[in-house]
């Protein structure tokens, strides 16, 4: 050919375009991916499924499901190309990318109707999605139509439905589905590894989680960074430092070099628990291993110093960091600032503020609110009020939650009528009030036993266009029942009820409660029943309220029945249900049961605190089971947990000069008989 010869042109052809599509997918470009395929359609190619699920692809990139799904149902069809499961795949996961769970649900079941049948991917979607928002019993029902449509779960499938049991705080169903994996032949991966390791740490039964990891390396999966990292941080929170170093050191012989996240859980762990030797150790062995402090090590340092009152060691590591080059951030400034108003320096505690605003670090109320609380939460309220000022005085302007806080702090220490002052100053300012701080001041009223105020401000409230909500109704019952006012609080219980106000256990709880102790407990019982008819999903306060009622009725049988029903609907009993049992068993003369009781207890990983035995002791003695009550007592000193005021009042009385037991004095353990 001469080089005179013109070139030969060749025409875009449909795959030309399907190329360049998927191109300018994986290149995020989803805007070049509807140009092409505009250009595509004007120049009269025929669509195939390649290239509509490239536009498919495009459009959910560019969150314009909507399109998608259009595209989907209608143009695809009118164009003569059939939409496959790979399309609806496509959409579907492109309507949980925005939220649309609803969207993407109902694409889901209308897919058969279509003439496409779900796949194992489609399947794994709807499971990922349903377990991420939490609906695990829709998850549950969905895997159930898998398995029956004879489509086999895989490893996302099942690690899916782990993780969002264990997000949700439900182990032993997360268990459930690890071993039923295991059993059909499923291998877990890495991440399945780590979401049930993290689920049993959660819930501090680190031992069981070193079973799994130690596991993983028999079955041929390598822990990796994650893994050491959920196991150390289960060791530091349930305070097992001689495991938590082990393991450290083991991740170091099996060449795995601990990151900024893993110091930080070392040095995070040994600071709260005091030993600052420690924390500061694990500094230079981030330095030997070639990792520097990153503020969240400092601050951690820091915060841990400030609550020790070590001010001075505190603003030297502060200064340290500076001059290391790491700029000090907001969680910083707001930990030195905390620990100096705890301590009393003011001055300094105002000089960090400023030092902190001129750095911009401040650009929300977020940090002056956190300072204000702090102080409240004290009941440092006189303080919170000069820093409030100070704030203001250095030109920032407070917003409604800085108020809010304000006033809390002053109901907090029952000076509502300066809570009610702070209020006016925040509608002077323009600012209108919430319903958050409309619950607060109901709450200050009624914890000072202004019922008849609280109410006022409930109905004032209303009329300013404020809508009453389920906390606010939960504060006025509560304080009704408290002082006696039934009738007025059942009306009151009605009325919300009736407004469409929602209704849940902790409403529940204050009306069953109330009910109780102000001897209305067959209504109680009744209303029990009726939540139980209607599956209202009741919770282990729930139930220690009607085992308390059954037993006040004398109703025995009914106790223990309620008590089997906590393990029986997956809940856990709590040490007051312990308690509840053991003392009600004592009053009835059940000491055995009582005995069972405890070692129970002991059985399910509820350690019995002080106060559950000190309980124990008192009802003992008042039934005249000294022996009984030595043995608790033996216990509590054997557990090294002290006896409180009332107690030591009670053996007092009884095993004292006229005492009733005084002739029994020497059943008790030498150690609370001395002096």
């Amino acid at each position: 050919m001469s080089r005179g010869a013109g070139a030969r042109v060749v025409s875009p052809t449909l795959c030309t375009y399907s190329i360049l599509m998927d191109c300018c997918c994986r290149a995020r470009r989803p805007e070049l991916v509807v140009a092409f395929f505009g250009r595509l359609l004007r120049l009269g190619l025929r669509l195939d499924i390649i290239s509509s699920s490239n536009l498919l692809k495009g459009l959910c990139q560019a969150k314009r499901s909507n399109e998608a799904l259009d595209m989907l149902l209608h143009r695809m069809p009118e164009l003569d190309c059939a939409p496959d499961v790979f399309s609806f795949n496509i959409v579907i996961n492109g309507c949980f990318k925005e939220g649309e769970v609803d969207k993407a649900c109902n694409l889901f079941h209308e897919m058969p109707q279509l003439g496409v049948q779900p796949d194992v991917v489609t399947y794994t979607s709807i499971i990922n999605a349903l377990s991420k928002s939490g609906a695990m019993d829709k998850a549950e029902v969905v895997l159930r139509q898998m398995v029956d449509q004879g489509i086999g779960p895989n490893i996302r499938t099942y690690t899916s439905l782990i993780h969002g049991y264990s997000a949700s705080g439900q182990w032993k169903a997360a268990a459930r589905v690890f071993k039923e994996m295991v059993s059909l032949g499923v291998l877990p991966n890495v991440v399945t590894w780590n979401s049930f390791m993290d689920s049993l740490c959660k819930h501090r039964r680190t031992k069981e989680a070193r079973d799994i990891f130690d596991s993983m390396a028999a079955k041929g999966q390598k822990p990796d960074i994650v893994s050491y990292s959920i196991m150390l941080n289960g060791y530091a929170k349930e305070g097992y430092f001689d495991d938590m170093t082990d393991l450290f050191n083991s991740m170091l012989q099996n060449g795995i070099v601990p990151n900024h996240h893993v110091f930080n859980i070392l040095i995070n762990a040994y600071a709260k628990r005091g030993l600052m030797d420690e924390a500061m150790h694990m500094f230079e062995v981030m330095r030997q291993q070639g990792v520097n402090p990153n503020v969240v090590s400092y601050q951690v340092i820091m915060d841990s110093l400030c609550k020790m009152g070590r001010m001075d060691a505190a603003l030297e590591k502060f200064n340290q960091m500076v001059n290391q080059g790491v700029s000090a951030d907001k969680a910083v400034y707001r930990c030195l600032v905390l620990g100096s108003c705890s301590h009393g320096d003011f001055v300094k505690a105002k000089e960090l503020i400023s030092e902190a605003v001129n750095r911009g670090l401040c650009s929300n109320s977020v940090f002056f609110y956190s300072v204000i609380n702090d102080l409240c939460k004290e009941g440092k309220v006189k303080e919170a009020q000069d820093m409030f000022h100070f704030i203001v005085g250095i030109g920032q302007r407070p917003d409604v939650i800085m108020y809010t806080s304000l006033m809390d702090g002053y109901c907090l220490v029952g000076k509502v009528e300066e809570a009610l002052r702070v209020l006016d100053a925040m509608k002077s300012a323009g600012l209108q009030p919430t319903a958050v701080t409309y619950a607060i001041l109901l709450n200050g009223y009624c914890k000072i036993g202004r019922i008849a105020d609280g109410l006022s401000l409930f109905k004032e409230m209303s009329l300013s266009g404020v809508k009453p909500t389920t906390i606010m109704y939960n504060i006025i019952l509560d304080g009704l029942f408290r002082s006696g006012r039934t009738v007025s609080a059942k009306e009151k219980f009605c009325t919300m009820s009736e407004s469409g106000i929602p209704v849940g256990i902790d409403t529940y709880n204050i009306v069953l409660s109330g009910l109780c102790k102000n001897n209305c407990t067959g209504e109680a019982i009744e209303l029990f029943k009726k939540l139980r008819a209607m599956n209202v999903k009741i919770d282990v306060i729930t139930l220690n309220i009607m085992i308390s009622a059954m037993f006040k009725t004398r109703r025995i049988e009914e106790a223990k029945d309620l008590f089997a029903t906590i393990s029986a609907i997956g809940l856990v009993p709590s040490v007051v249900t312990y308690s509840l049992m053991m003392t009600n068993f004592i009053k009835e003369g059940l000491l055995a049961e009582a005995d069972d009781m405890f070692l129970a207890v002991e059985k399910a990983n509820c350690a019995p605190n002080s106060r559950l035995l000190n309980h124990v002791v008192r009802v003992l003695l008042e039934k005249g089971a000294v022996v009984k009550g030595a043995n608790y007592l033996a216990k509590l000193d054997a557990k090294q947990m002290s006896l409180d005021v009332s107690t030591i009042s009670l053996i007092v009385s009884l095993f004292s000069g006229e005492g009733k037991l005084r002739e029994h004095v020497k059943l008790l353990p030498v150690v609370f008989t001395h002096g």
